[in-house]
C-alpha cells in the first residue's frame, strides 16, 4: 500500500472520529452528564395519605383508612396494598427525552397526561405525570412534575393509574363463607317464603317441601361470593322508586346473623339495580347472575321442574 493512500484513509478515519465525538456532544446536550432517573421504591414504604389521579377528563382521590375510599365511595380492600406494591415493584428505566419541546407527543404534559401525585404527613411526596405508552407490555413515559427530563416506566404502576373511579369501588355485595349460611328469606310481591337448611338438606318454609339439592347449589354459590358488575349513577339511584315491585332477599347465618339484606329492582334485558340494608350505594348486576339468585318457590321444589 502507498504512502499516498495510507494518507488519505487516516484523513477519512481521523473526519469520522471528528463526526462521532461532534454527534455524542449534539445527542446528550453539549457534553452534560445523563440525569440519573428518579426513584420511586422509597415512596412505597411511605404512610400514605391520599393520592391524586387527575387528568383534564376526570380526578380520583384516594384516602387512606378503615376502609380506604375513593371519591368518597369505599374503595377495594386492597387498595392501599396495590398502591404500595407497585410502587415499589415500579421501576424507571433509561431517559426518553430531555427537549420541552417533546412533552406534547409523549403525552406528559399537565392538558394531555395523568398526573400521579402522592401524600404523606400532610406534604406532597411524589408527584408524576403519566404519558404514551412506551413501546413494550406495561411501559408508559412519565415526567417528573416541574422537570423537563422525560423517562419509560415500567410496571402494573401504569394500570392503577389508568383505572376508573368504579374499577377501584368495593363491588362486594355479599361475602359471606358458602357453609356459613343457614336460611334465605324471600320476599316478592306476590309471595314470600324461607329456604332454610336443617342437618340433612335444604327444605322451603312454610310448606316444609323439599328443595332440589343443585338449584339450591347453584343459588349459594352466586349469593354467598356475590359481586357487583358495576354502580348506578348517583343520578341514577336518587330516581328509582323502591316499591312493591322490588324482590327482598334477605342472607342469614348461624344464630340469624345477618349476612346480606338486599333489595332486587328489574331493569329489563340490562339486569338488575340492587341495594342493601344501611347503605345507599345501588350496584348493577347482570340478568344471568340475578336470575340465579331470585328463584320462585316451586323453581327451587324438588322434583318441581
Amino acid at each position: 500500500m502507498s504512502d499516498r493512500l495510507l494518507k488519505i484513509l487516516g484523513g477519512v478515519l481521523a473526519v469520522l472520529v471528528v463526526a462521532w465525538a461532534v454527534a455524542r456532544l449534539v445527542s446528550s446536550g453539549g457534553g452534560a452528564p445523563e440525569p440519573a432517573p428518579f426513584e420511586l421504591a422509597s415512596s412505597s414504604e411511605l404512610e400514605i395519605d391520599s393520592v391524586l389521579i387527575a387528568s383534564a377528563t376526570d380526578t380520583i382521590v384516594l384516602r387512606a383508612g378503615a376502609p380506604w375510599t375513593v371519591n368518597g365511595y369505599e374503595a377495594t380492600a386492597e387498595a392501599g396494598e396495590s398502591l404500595g406494591q407497585q410502587l415499589g415493584e415500579a421501576r424507571v428505566g433509561r431517559l426518553a427525552s430531555r427537549n420541552p419541546a417533546n412533552h406534547e407527543r409523549l403525552g406528559v404534559t399537565s392538558a394531555t397526561g395523568r398526573r400521579f401525585t402522592l401524600y404523606s404527613e400532610g406534604q406532597t411526596k411524589l408527584s408524576i405525570i403519566f404519558g404514551e405508552r412506551g413501546g413494550a407490555f406495561e411501559q408508559v413515559f412519565v415526567r417528573r412534575e416541574g422537570d423537563d427530563e422525560v423517562y419509560v416506566l415500567q410496571g402494573g404502576l401504569v394500570s392503577l393509574v389508568n383505572r376508573a373511579v368504579d374499577d377501584w369501588r368495593n363491588k362486594w355485595i355479599v361475602d359471606a363463607v358458602r357453609a356459613d349460611i343457614h336460611s334465605i328469606e324471600f320476599t316478592y310481591p306476590d309471595e314470600s317464603f324461607t329456604l332454610v337448611r336443617d342437618s340433612a338438606a335444604w327444605r322451603i318454609e312454610p310448606s316444609a317441601a323439599q328443595a332440589d339439592d343443585n338449584i339450591v347449589s347453584n343459588l349459594l354459590g352466586q349469593l354467598a361470593q356475590l359481586q357487583a358488575l358495576g354502580f348506578a349513577h348517583d343520578s341514577v339511584a336518587d330516581t328509582l322508586a323502591w316499591d312493591s315491585t322490588t324482590v327482598a332477599v334477605r342472607v342469614l347465618g348461624p344464630d340469624g346473623a345477618q349476612l346480606g339484606d338486599l333489595t332486587f329492582l328489574d331493569r329489563g334485558d340490562v339486569g338488575y339495580y340492587v341495594g342493601r340494608l344501611g347503605s345507599s350505594v345501588v350496584y348493577t348486576l347482570a340478568s344471568w347472575a340475578g336470575g340465579q339468585i331470585l328463584k320462585r318457590e316451586e323453581e327451587l321444589r324438588e322434583g318441581d321442574r
